[in-house]
Order: structure tokens, then sequence, then C-alpha cells
């Protein structure tokens, strides 16, 4: 289940154990033997380094400090007053959360005030979204997604600079499953991504061109 091997850190909550990854994180429930991505909320961007109050898990990305509350079910964005982008370091004492970042040098703020900003859906939305098959592909692949309720979704595919290369879904379902066929034809050999949004929620899968 890691799809993505280039794992640049690791942390342990209680029974969950958590890898970044050079596209978001992945969570495994049983030390390590499976794993399944958990990133609703994050950018598609290196994971460099966590850090923990509590039950808390804070998140050190290309794209700033991200928080969940909820073992990576939800991400969330923290940060206001950071102006470096990229973290590369954080740590949390039981007082302050502190971010090492590129250029801009070491920047800290008060735990409390990070968890606060946190704000999980008041009603999350079921879905999951599957691992495309067959994968590594040429030319189609398939993805599967289900939604328990009824919402806007989009299913959309990037290449690794994260820019568009398709739109497979973007219209209001209603609950079910559903599956859609993605075709590479004109698109080089390499690693693509496909998000799922569903409202507000999403998650992101990697997969593979080989020609």
């Amino acid at each position: 289940g890691l799809i993505d091997n280039n794992v640049l850190c690791l942390a342990a909550i209680g029974t969950n154990l958590f890898a970044g990854t050079s596209t978001g994180v992945y969570r495994s429930t049983n030390s390590g033997t499976s794993w399944f991505a958990t990133s609703n909320g994050l950018p598609i961007a290196s994971v460099y380094s966590f850090a923990s109050s509590g039950t808390n898990l804070f998140a050190a990305t290309e794209s700033g400090v991200y928080s969940t509350l909820n073992n990576g079910g939800t991400w969330s964005a923290v940060n206001a007053g950071l102006t470096p982008p990229r973290i590369f370091a954080l740590v949390a004492t039981s007082t302050h959360a502190v971010a090492g970042s590129q250029g801009g040098g070491v920047w800290r703020r008060p735990v409390n005030e990070v968890i606060l900003d946190v704000r999980p859906p008041a009603t999350p939305m079921s879905f999951a979204l599957a691992q495309n098959y067959p994968n590594p592909f040429n030319p189609t692949t398939k993805m599967s997604f289900v939604i328990g309720a009824g919402s806007l979704v989009s299913l959309k595919v990037f290449d690794v600079l994260g820019r568009e290369v398709a739109t497979l879904v973007n219209e209001k379902l209603a609950a079910g499953e559903y599956a859609a066929t993605f075709s590479a034809d004109g698109l080089p050999s390499g690693v693509y991504f496909y998000r799922l949004h569903v409202g507000t929620l999403s998650e992101t899968r990697r997969m593979i061109v080989m020609r």
C-alpha cells in the first residue's frame, strides 16, 4: 500500500505509524505491514518532517505547516504569520511549534494557537479512492471511487510538476460507487497523480505511465 517509496520522515502516535513521502502522508495501523494514503487537505508536495503534541500531529511540507486532529483523516494549513513556504524541520514542545524554513530561518508559534486554527469538517464526508488498475499502464487505466453522500465531485490528473493534464469528473454525484477511465495517449512515460475532491475533502494517489 505504500505507493510512494520516497519516505522522508516517520512518526508514531499510539498505534498509528505515519510516513511522510514526496507526495503526501501514509498511515499504518499494524506496525507497517500495510499502508493507506491519508492526505485529505494536503497539497501534492513533499512532507519533510513531523512533530506531535499529545494526539495532534503536524507536518512540515513544501507548502507550509499542516495539522491533523484525527490521525490524518483531514489536514488543515496552519500558516498564519509564516512567510517562507518550504519548511524542512519541525518540532513541538508543550508550549510552542517551531519550524525551520528554507532561507527564512526559524519560526515559532504557540501550540494552542496552531490547534485552534484547525477546523475539521462538522459533518465529514465519507469517501474512498482506490488505486488505479492496471498500474503501471499503457495507454489506459481505471480509477474507482466511492462517496457516502451526494456532493460536488472532481477527479483530475496532474503531472509531477502539478500541472493539470486531464479532468475525468467534474459534477455533482449521488452516493454510490463510480469508475473513470484515463487514457495517457500523447503523454510521455513517467509518474502522474490523480486527485479526487469530494466537497471540501480530497485524496491523491500516484500512478505510472510506462511505454
